[in-house]
């Protein structure tokens, strides 16, 4: 009967809050009539006592404790008080007695009970743990305190005391003395895991605390204690699991990709239970940036400066205070060299970048990774990368080999990387076509993508791609590609297309497609009604509606063809949109054209790394407006992560969507950057 407490001690120092609800310690005080080793030896033979005619003592406390068991707490309090009639001495009765007056909110009958237990029996265990824990429901701490240690006294080697110790020391604010409790803990009960739950999450939280202060040495030190309680553990439990990947990351963080190493190194058996672990190829990955990546291998390579879309000087005095940042540096980004490696010896781990499966490539010495993909946080038992943390130079990797089946492809490609998101796909990937016609010594190359949708080959054709110049790697792989590495052993890479270049390549290649060039008149709601569950309007039907009173047309994008899209952005005067990947289409608006973008409260949240991202986006459009809604969910059950709160539906208020869009259709165009 042990559980409750320990659960309600583990959530009580995770979370450092105050003292524990009357409910949750009333069902944690000790209720089975077990007293320790002197308690059974003087107070409670299990000797035939008439205490209600002819049943033994044993059998009558049986019949109490099931019938409390039971919810029946009357009946019991009536049977042990007829055992008391008869056996006064006896302690476990009055405990169990005791226990009862507890769960009937009686603090101070039960107190006075366990107290005449403790007296009774001084080496009666339980006694003493009731009061400790009555004591603090009471709000005793000291108190709760001194009869957890009196408890301790007579089994120095029970963990959830040693627990309770830790718990009640951090709620008084003794932080210090709460970890010399845990230190304790695991040291005379190494077995019992919640006190290395609780002591490993302590330590990651302050290494994060340290890491955010500027201590990286002392955020080590943490990292390397909640490894050496990590390491020394019986046994893995989920919380333990779940500690091992926020601790990786931490380790990245502070540049101990060793220190990761070893993390993973407990990780992976849970991970890969089928993969020996000698098996599995464990390395620190470092992140570089282009050039440095070539130069790395040796490879030979190009880099020159492409033609960039700069933005309108207008832009900066009619954009919101947030994007200004980001304005200022679109000259500098502009600015960035673009590049292809050469003959490049590249390995490519399907499933790498788990978002969107965006395939990334690592060097044949699988040690240096192109810095594009900072910012993957990856899931999953069967995926290798554990975490490439968002502003560190290095990331954890994990080859399992036999769970990856290698695909060698010796001619020469040109390789690019793939996505099944829309955005991503024009914005990041097809650019990259552009080194392409750089030279004679990729003019001719093939492209390798992975996963061709329908859609990549229509944008593909519209960038002058022939059909057959297209190679879907999985095709090559067969139907068992799940679980692949493509080795590439003449392969040319691309570098990354900064967002300037990247749109005004777009625009020149794709906008002279367009069959009919009609003035920029139309209206258009970009709806998400028929797309994933995901960055939904919750009242998206309210807002066509309003929307349709102001002359717009609503659109479902996945409904249209590449073409047809590109057509319909070049024709907007204005266009309504929520969060998600038709955004990327702003790259085609006219001159002057708007764009009204519906967020939800967190999308430019101080902590987001989207502000960023949208800051070199939309300065290059024209002007650009956003709303925010409001949450439709249980705030309670919110998650905590930017990034998962972006699925939570938001309801826009018509309202301030009218008021928006009045303001906006009444206001003359100025500050295009998309001529």
């Amino acid at each position: 009967m042990k559980q409750p407490l320990i659960e309600s001690l583990k959530k009580g120092i995770l979370a450092h809050n105050g003292p524990l609800t009357d409910a949750t310690e009333k069902s944690a005080i000790r209720k089975s009539p077990v007293g320790g080793p002197a308690a059974n030896a003087n107070h409670c033979r299990m000797e035939a006592v008439p205490p209600q005619g002819a049943i033994t003592l044993a059998d009558a406390l049986d019949r109490a404790f099931t019938l409390h068991q039971a919810g029946r707490a009357e009946e019991a309090g009536d049977l042990c008080r007829s055992i008391l009639r008869a056996r006064p001495e006896q302690a476990e009765t009055r405990c169990l007695l005791g226990t009862i007056a507890f769960g009937q909110g009686r603090l101070e009958a039960a107190r006075a009970l366990f107290t005449a237990t403790a007296a009774l029996a001084p080496g009666f265990f339980e006694a003493r743990r009731n009061l400790a824990i009555l004591e603090q429901a009471a709000g005793r701490l000291p108190a709760a305190c001194h009869h957890h240690r009196r408890a301790l006294a007579l089994r120095p080697e029970d963990g959830a005391t040693h627990l309770a110790l830790a718990l009640l020391h951090g709620q008084i604010g003794d932080e210090p003395e709460a970890v010399s409790w845990l230190r304790r803990g695991v040291s005379r009960a190494p077995g019992f895991l919640p006190l290395r739950e609780v002591y490993a999450g302590f330590c990651e939280r302050a290494a994060v605390r340290a890491f955010g202060g500027g201590d990286l040495e002392g955020a080590a030190r943490f990292c390397e204690q909640a490894l050496s309680l990590l390491r020394g553990a019986p046994a893995v439990t989920q919380a333990l699991r779940d500690l091992l990947e926020r601790l990786v990351r931490v380790a990245l963080l502070v540049e101990r990709p060793a220190l990761a190493m070893e993390l993973l190194a407990i990780k992976d058996p849970l991970d890969f239970p089928e993969v020996p672990p000698l098996d599995i190829d464990r390395f620190p990955l470092t992140l570089l940036p282009f050039r440095a990546w070539c130069a790395a291998a040796g490879f030979r390579h190009e880099t020159w400066r492409a033609p960039a879309q700069e933005p309108d000087e207008t832009l900066a005095s009619a954009s919101p205070g947030w994007l200004r940042p980001q304005i200022d540096r679109l000259s500098a980004l502009a600015r960035e060299p673009v590049g292809v490696a050469l003959a490049a010896e590249i390995e490519v781990v399907q499933g790498f970048y788990v978002k969107d499966n965006y395939e990334s490539h690592l060097l044949a010495g699988r040690r240096f990774l192109l810095r594009e993909v900072a910012d993957t946080v990856v899931h999953g038992s069967r995926v290798p990368l554990v975490a490439v943390t968002p502003g560190a130079t290095a990331g954890a990797f994990r080859l399992p080999r036999p769970l990856y089946r290698t695909v060698a492809i010796d001619r020469p490609v040109l390789f690019l990387p793939s996505t099944p998101n829309y955005w991503h796909f024009l914005v990041e990937v097809l650019p990259r076509l552009m080194v392409r016609e750089r030279g004679a010594e990729t003019r001719s190359l093939p492209v390798l993508l992975f996963d061709v949708r329908p859609y990549h080959r229509e944008m593909l054709q519209l960038a002058g791609l022939p059909a057959e110049q297209v190679i879907d790697a999985r095709e090559l792989a067969g139907p068992d590609s799940a679980q692949v590495l493509y080795r590439l052993s003449r392969a040319a890479v691309p570098s990354a297309i900064p967002y300037p270049v990247a749109y005004r390549w777009l625009r020149e290649r794709l906008l002279p497609h367009r069959r009919s060039g009609g003035p920029p008149t139309r209206r258009l709601y970009l709806s998400r009604r028929g797309a994933a569950p995901k960055h939904r309007i919750a009242n998206d039907s309210e807002v066509a509606a309003l929307l349709a009173e102001r002359g717009f047309e609503t659109l479902q994008p996945e409904r249209l063809g590449v073409l047809e899209t590109i057509e319909l952005m070049a024709e907007a005067e204005v266009v309504v949109a929520p969060v998600g990947a038709a955004t990327a289409n702003q790259v085609f608006l006219p001159p002057g054209g708007r764009w009204v973008h519906l967020c939800n409260p967190d999308f430019f949240h101080p902590d987001s790394r989207w502000n960023p991202q949208m800051g070199v986006q939309i300065p290059l459009l024209g002007r650009f407006h956003h709303l925010a809604g409001g949450f439709t969910d249980d705030p309670a059950t919110r998650p905590d992560d930017l990034l998962a709160r972006l699925d939570v539906p938001v309801r826009i208020d018509p309202d301030a969507l009218g008021r928006l869009l009045d303001e906006v259709l009444a206001r003359p165009p100025t500050g295009s950057g998309t001529g």
